[in-house]
């Protein structure tokens, strides 16, 4: 985390994180409820194939020469989702 707040990362510096988790009820908050609704759109894109949602922030993660590195998806080798793709 040290490393984190001294270097950032290959995109940003970050200098104001937080290194304790912060729980909090999402409805207290939109910054919450923007993570919130990216984790549920992630989920059901990977459990369900569901692209409705995900189509609309997966060009947002991270990328590096073409290839998607803000994103990973742990499964089985031979998966043909768009993360594991463009990974």
């Amino acid at each position: 985390m040290r490393r984190f707040h001294r270097e950032g990362t290959l995109w940003a510096k970050i200098p104001r994180i937080i290194e304790t988790p912060l729980f909090v009820d999402s409805s207290l908050t939109s910054m919450v409820q923007i993570s919130d609704l990216c984790a549920y759109a992630t989920r059901r894109y990977f459990e369900k194939g569901e692209t409705r949602l995900f189509s609309k922030i997966v060009s947002r993660f991270d990328k590096k020469h073409g290839r998607m590195v803000g994103i990973r998806h742990f499964t089985s080798s031979g998966c043909t989702c768009l993360v594991c793709r463009r990974h």
